[in-house]
């Protein structure tokens, strides 16, 4: 099974799209780290208990050797941020999928030998997996439309894929 590490900005596009629910049913191994639960805002993070009590996402509670080993990663970008830096970390521990929208993020996981990934190939893989209908997805796409950092183009060609799928 896949594994691969979410980062917050993911997971909120996730939310606000409605794909949450669909992305939790793909067969991945869905993880992140307690830090960037504590990113998101109470709403959201009742969302995602849900899914930690099924099992359905699991969350790596860092140590202090951990947040310590994160804060030492030297990375060409200089992430300043220690989410960003432990979900790099554990991605590559795992030899895991990095699942971010976070430009600088995506760079060094590049760089780490990860495959990197974002909010839009989730969608595709919803859609391949069958777990959505047309309209559903077409309607998170939409939704997805008022985030301004995801590549147009690359959600244009998903959109289109997905109207000429009979």
């Amino acid at each position: 099974m896949t594994i691969v590490v979410t980062d917050t900005n993911v997971f909120i596009d996730l939310i606000k799209s409605d794909a949450l629910d669909a992305f939790l049913q793909c067969s991945f191994e869905v993880c992140t780290t307690d830090l960037v639960l504590e990113e998101l805002i109470p709403d959201q993070r009742t969302k995602m208990n849900r899914y930690i009590a099924d099992n359905r996402l699991k969350v790596f509670e860092l140590s202090d050797i951990e947040i310590r080993a994160a804060m030492e990663l030297k990375t060409e970008c200089n992430l300043k941020r220690i989410t960003d830096k432990s979900i790099l970390l554990k991605a590559i521990e795992l030899k895991a999928v990095l699942l971010t929208g976070d430009g600088d993020l995506r760079k060094e996981g590049k760089r780490a030998g990860l495959e990197v990934r974002g909010s839009l190939w989730v969608i595709r893989e919803i859609w391949t997996a069958g777990l959505s209908s047309k309209a559903p997805i077409l309607e998170m796409l939409e939704k997805l439309c008022m985030n301004t950092r995801l590549p147009q183009a690359v959600l244009d060609e998903l959109k289109n894929d997905i109207l000429r799928e009979e």
